[in-house]
């Protein structure tokens, strides 16, 4: 009975042995799978690729949407406020604003104006000019020969001057000067754009053309269709300056340009 029981409790101690290293292995094979379940589920929340931005919630999404799109609005009504009048130029710059005017009912006129103020809102000096109808058909063409001619009265007048700003209601004809791209030689404007870029790249200044609202051009503006008028004397000829605003009209929207 003793040898029966020996082997009997010895067999019994082996298989408690076992089934408590099978419990132990079980534990930590069971804590390890979860402790890569977890790492994995961290890894994959936190670690993005080098370089790429991590994935926001569509919440956050929406509510940066909202703010930028808020934010984009009043930029532009802001800007809208801004470009509604005239704006004084830079310290140490002048500006010159030309516009440009026809009209088509016979009999067709066609004429140019501009002025030019410094960073005060002085007036420098103003111009008109008679054009040919018949040459300036485009608009686009009279808006180029405003420039011109602007530039051509800055360089003339202003001799001192080593900073231009040059502005324009036409963002066509702005567009034209800046692109220089698809005018042919034989195209009627494509001399007037090269005369335009060659007096902004004049070494004896820092010139720039820029295109703005015809609410910030009125004084410009006022002086083409002014000249441009079929009641107006002026032949193809005509060009004038002005050292101070040529009538009472002009010289109220000159000031109403500095208030």
């Amino acid at each position: 009975m003793s040898g029966s029981n020996d082997g009997s409790g010895s067999w019994s101690s082996r298989f408690l042995k076992v089934a408590s290293a099978a419990a132990a292995t079980a534990a930590v094979a069971g804590g390890l799978y979860a402790i890569l379940s977890s790492s994995t589920s961290a890894s994959s929340e936190m670690e993005v690729p080098f370089g790429s931005a991590r994935p926001e919630s569509n919440t956050k999404r929406q509510q940066e949407s909202f703010y930028e799109h808020e934010e984009t609005e009043d930029d532009e009504e802001s800007e809208e406020a801004d470009n509604g009048k005239w704006k004084k130029p830079e310290s140490g710059w002048v500006k010159l604003n030309v516009d440009g005017s026809r009209i088509h009912e016979e009999p067709a006129s066609a004429g140019c104006g501009g002025v030019i103020r410094d960073e005060w809102g002085t007036w420098c000096v103003g111009f008109d000019q008679k054009l040919d109808p018949n040459i300036c058909r485009q608009a686009h063409y009279t808006e180029l020969q405003a420039i011109l001619t602007g530039l051509k009265v800055a360089r003339e007048d202003m001799i001192n001057v080593e900073k231009l700003v040059v502005e324009s209601d036409s963002e066509p004809a702005v567009n034209m000067v800046k692109s220089r791209l698809g005018y042919k030689y034989h195209r009627p404007e494509y001399k007037v754009v090269q005369d335009i870029n060659r007096l902004l790249k004049d070494p004896k200044w820092l010139a720039r053309l820029d295109y703005v609202p015809r609410k910030a051009n009125r004084v410009a503006n006022y002086l083409a269709k002014r000249v441009c008028k079929p009641s107006s004397p002026h032949d193809h000829h005509h060009f004038s300056k002005y050292p101070c605003p040529p009538d009472y009209d002009c010289k109220k929207i000159f000031l109403e340009d500095n208030n």
